[in-house]
């Protein structure tokens, strides 16, 4: 038996893609390469250190969800909104609206999966009874 369903691996790839993507923008934004916040220096420094902890931030609840955590199910639901919450208050450009999609589908997937992630495993593995 698959002890995944497709839905929930969709959705952890996509967080871990998205924890690589805020990677790959604080590494960006840390060099410079973003014209927009290239000064002053510690507002790129700023800029890069939050991509990072949501990098960071994503990957580790990728990994939790992985095992079922529910604090970890309600904290990516939280993390995810902010997220995209802060894509749109932003000026809309094709990477945006990638970042965007690459943050709310998960959520949704998140929110269609919830049993899965919630429901309560013994330490085998197997489903719980009440």
């Amino acid at each position: 038996m698959d002890r995944f369903p497709a839905t929930v691996r969709v959705a952890l790839l996509l967080l871990a893609l998205d924890a690589l993507m805020w990677f790959a923008f604080g590494t960006v934004a840390g060099a410079g390469g973003i014209a927009s916040i290239a000064d002053p220096p510690a507002l790129r420094w700023v800029m890069a250190g939050l991509a990072w902890a949501s990098a960071a931030a994503l990957a580790g609840l990728a990994i939790l969800l992985g095992k079922r955590n529910r604090v970890a199910f309600y904290l990516a639901l939280i993390l995810l909104a902010i997220i995209a919450v802060l894509s749109i208050a932003d000026q809309i450009g094709i990477l945006d609206l990638v970042s965007l999609a690459v943050s709310v589908i998960p959520l949704v997937l998140l929110l269609k999966d919830r049993g899965w992630y919630l429901r309560r495993t013994d330490a085998d593995g197997t489903q719980a009874h009440d």
